[in-house]
């Protein structure tokens, strides 16, 4: 009798210890899958945020060099995506963060030179084509940014000279030279007027009206 009493004290308790197990037996998978890293934590092919350096990483380890080479582009890509919408501002700030990882992108140097002087920056643009001298000299497309340059500040003379040495090394756009506005004062220049601007090139001028952009893509 006295033990049966005993059994009958303990019941409540032996109910409560069966509960308790029940609980944690039930909850125990959810809280391994939450924590299980393949499942919660997967990061998507090409994925970027800025400041973690993992733009197209998909997770791998990538040395340093190689996330700076990759936050440049990023940051070129932009800036091309701001300049032909013309919002030269924000693309100036993107070339700009393009060198800042990148100090060797020249494609950004160039860029970045022709946004400044669509904004009629013509200081920052000639330091930012002397940047780009530098990194490769022999770039007609660099030349040719000279001879916008002083095409846009009055000096005609100098203006020719850079086009002339653009050419030379390559630049073949013809269509572009007639119609560049940057060019404009260039091409009311006696020199440019005779239809030759180098001893073996002639050019035929068709006047067209249009904006034509010198953005250049990797």
């Amino acid at each position: 009798m006295n033990q049966n009493r005993k059994i009958i004290k303990y019941l409540p308790h032996l109910g409560l210890l069966a509960l308790i197990v029940f609980l944690i037996t039930d909850t125990a998978p959810i809280i391994l899958s939450a924590s299980n890293p393949e499942k919660s934590s997967k990061k998507m092919e090409g994925s970027h945020k800025e400041g973690s350096h993992t733009e197209g990483s998909n997770g791998q380890d990538i040395s340093q060099k190689e996330k700076e080479k990759r936050m440049g582009i990023f940051h070129y890509n932009e800036g091309n995506k701001s300049f032909k919408e013309g919002r030269y501002d924000e693309a100036i700030g993107n070339y700009k963060k393009a060198l800042h990882h990148n100090k060797t992108l020249k494609q950004a140097a160039i860029n970045l030179s022709t946004a400044y002087m669509k904004n009629l920056n013509f200081d920052e643009a000639l330091e930012t084509l002397k940047v780009g001298m530098a990194l490769d000299s022999t770039n007609p497309h660099i030349h040719y940014n000279y001879a916008c340059y002083y095409s846009l500040t009055d000096q005609t003379k100098a203006s020719m000279e850079k086009l002339q040495e653009a050419v030379r090394l390559g630049f073949t756009n013809f269509k572009q030279i007639e119609t560049d506005p940057d060019l404009e004062k260039l091409r009311q220049s006696p020199e440019f007027k005779s239809g030759t601007f180098t001893s073996n090139t002639k050019i035929s001028f068709e006047w067209n009206q249009g904006d034509r952009t010198r953005g250049i893509d990797l």
